[in-house]
């Protein structure tokens, strides 16, 4: 059931994404500012979850060390574990064989989806700004 929960995660952070991106075009637009507003915020709260998912990867218990090393693709007759390498942005926690095999213990979806809101948050940020800016050169003409 865990298994099935880890498959199905990546589709539920994109189910919110298309949920907000409907809301967004439902709402009346005279307020448009404050939407394209609230979508940012929205967006990096949705990066947020997405960053903190990938960061909880990084510290897998028991011991990364240990989890690395019960892998099924390489183990100890690959040359065994030689380190571990984390990254901060996008999380990462990358187990480095004695082949020069490496593997990640975040889920491959974590860097794509992270980047994906960060994008959106900021083309909403801009949308904002755009909005505003239209707005004040409509309320008072020169």
């Amino acid at each position: 059931m865990l298994f099935l929960a880890f498959l199905l995660s990546p589709l539920l952070v994109l189910g919110v994404f298309a949920a907000v991106v409907k809301l967004l075009i439902s709402i009346d637009q005279r307020g448009s500012a404050g939407i394209w507003s609230c979508a940012a915020t929205i967006f990096i709260f949705l990066a947020s979850l997405e960053y903190l998912w990938g960061a909880l990867h990084t510290f897998t218990f028991p011991d990364p060390r240990d989890t690395c090393s019960l892998s099924p693709r390489e183990g100890s007759r690959w040359g065994g574990l030689e380190r571990i390498d984390y990254g901060i942005f996008p999380p990462s926690a990358k187990c480095v064989w004695g082949s020069g095999n490496t593997s990640d213990l975040v889920p491959g979806h974590v860097a794509p989806l992270l980047y994906a809101f960060l994008t959106a948050a900021l083309v909403c940020a801009a949308a904002a700004k755009a909005a505003r800016i239209a707005r004040r050169n409509r309320r008072s003409p020169s």
